[in-house]
């Protein structure tokens, strides 16, 4: 019984280390793919997240409220955006989803956006391409993408990249239709 108990109690801690470290292995999104599935594509600064269970509290969501810096592509008249995503904390219980990039308050982003839904707090849209639509800004203004590796290494994923490069990118392939 002891034996049992400790293997069981091994097998655990093993799987909460191995999930606390490990990140999405995903196919590779070029810049171009994501331009093309993207109807918003933004730069912006967060200003505040609030998680909270789902309705049927199986699972917990995310909604940032995004500050507007520039729109790349597609339209919106207002000035700050909802973006929902699922993973969060509420209370003392927190929830991760390996392929998607949480947003943090003060983070400044680039994001392709797609539209979510409608909900009671207004309409909110969500992170085309999960965690491979957004790039986190630094201050030297360098577009870094995080929380994810790329199954195939391929060069068409763009990554530490300058951003007034990537928008220029974006904006040629918006051009392209």
């Amino acid at each position: 019984m002891l034996y049992r108990k400790s293997i069981v109690i091994t097998t655990f801690m093993c799987l909460a280390f191995l999930s606390s470290s490990a990140s999405a292995l995903m196919l590779g999104l070029s810049t171009e793919k994501l331009t093309r599935d993207a109807d918003l594509i933004i730069t912006g600064d967060v200003e505040n997240t609030s998680s909270q269970w789902t309705s049927d509290k199986k699972s917990i969501m995310t909604t940032a409220v995004i500050s507007i810096r520039e729109i790349i592509k597609g339209k919106t008249v207002e000035k700050k955006i909802q973006v929902m995503y699922p993973g969060g904390e509420v209370g003392d219980i927190g929830m991760m989803v390996s392929d998607e990039a949480p947003l943090h308050r003060g983070e400044r982003v680039l994001l392709y956006l797609a539209p979510e839904h409608k909900f009671s707090g207004g309409s909110a849209y969500r992170i085309s391409g999960r965690a491979q639509g957004k790039y986190t800004i630094g201050d030297d203004l360098v577009a870094r993408k995080h929380g994810f590796s790329v199954s195939d290494q391929d060069k068409h994923v763009d990554n530490n990249i300058q951003v007034e490069t990537l928008k220029e990118k974006i904006r040629a392939y918006v051009d392209e239709k």
